[in-house]
């Protein structure tokens, strides 16, 4: 077996508890925090993968992904907070 794919089994299964927890979470905050985690090892996934294969277009999407991630979080937090988007 190759590096990559027992790293990527080991990501997937982290990405599956996690996802019981964002479907499953106590709170909202919990459940953002279990997302974040999902991006962040998706991402890694896919950087995984553009290393593998020579190809940095996965590499393009791991940085969209988390940049989207980021805007994401912290719009949502300010919206949980009441806070005005002005």
């Amino acid at each position: 077996m190759s590096l990559l794919i027992v790293l990527s089994v080991i990501l997937i299964f982290a990405v599956l508890l996690s996802s019981y927890r964002v479907f499953m979470g106590p709170t909202i905050y919990d459940r953002l925090l279990a997302l974040n985690l999902v991006v962040v090892v998706v991402s890694v996934i896919f950087i995984l993968v553009s290393v593998d294969t020579g190809m940095g277009h996965y590499m393009d999407i791991a940085v969209s992904f988390i940049i989207l991630d980021f805007v994401g979080t912290i719009a949502f937090a300010r919206y949980l907070e009441g806070g005005d988007f002005s």
